[in-house]
């Protein structure tokens, strides 16, 4: 059982069937941008729904925490499949996924990640989400105090509560990912 915006939802649910009608046919388009096949990526969608359900221990804020969610799993399976694929015909992995629509498949993840993670920062304090947008940018501890003219220990206090709720809100493996992904684009 699922839990999301703190409601349980069962698989069977009318709820989880609006939720997939929703979701589903942006999972298939995104597998199929990196595939270029649209059953197998049928098949990665349908599978990233399962992996969902079977991680049982993971609490979606909202309907975007879970839109991240899905979409990293369908990027990896996608490449552990390519990867797969690779290994038995013996091909490059460049042949398999080109460099354009590689390039093109990061930008759409980017900015639906960039957006989740945006609004996810305007929700904290204003404090909070000043000492998070400096650290993005590459800022020490020490230069975010300098620049907000508060103490060191504030700044790690207010930082540890600020990614705490970013985890809460977004679901710990992905503001890891977006803390080591997008550090230079902020």
């Amino acid at each position: 059982m699922m839990k999301l915006a703190g409601n349980q939802i069962e698989y069977n649910s009318t709820a989880f069937k609006d939720i997939f009608i929703r979701l589903f046919p942006t999972m298939c388009m995104l597998a199929s941008r990196i595939l270029n096949d649209g059953e197998k990526a049928k098949d990665i969608a349908q599978e990233a729904f399962v992996k969902l359900w079977q991680n049982d221990a993971e609490e979606f804020t909202d309907e975007n925490a879970m839109r991240a969610y899905l979409y990293v799993l369908v990027k990896n399976a996608c490449i552990s499949l390519i990867r797969k694929e690779k290994k038995t015909s013996n091909t490059p992995l460049n042949d398999e996924l080109p460099a354009a629509e590689k390039v093109v498949l990061d930008e759409i993840l980017r900015e639906e990640t960039y957006q989740l993670l945006r609004s996810a920062i305007e929700e904290l304090s204003p404090q909070a989400s000043q000492v998070v947008n400096l650290a993005l940018k590459g800022y020490s501890n020490l230069d975010i105090a300098d620049e907000l003219g508060v103490t060191l220990n504030t700044v790690k206090t207010v930082k540890k509560r600020a990614y705490k709720a970013l985890r809460d809100k977004l679901g710990s493996q992905f503001v890891s990912i977006l803390l080591t992904s997008f550090i230079k684009f902020f």
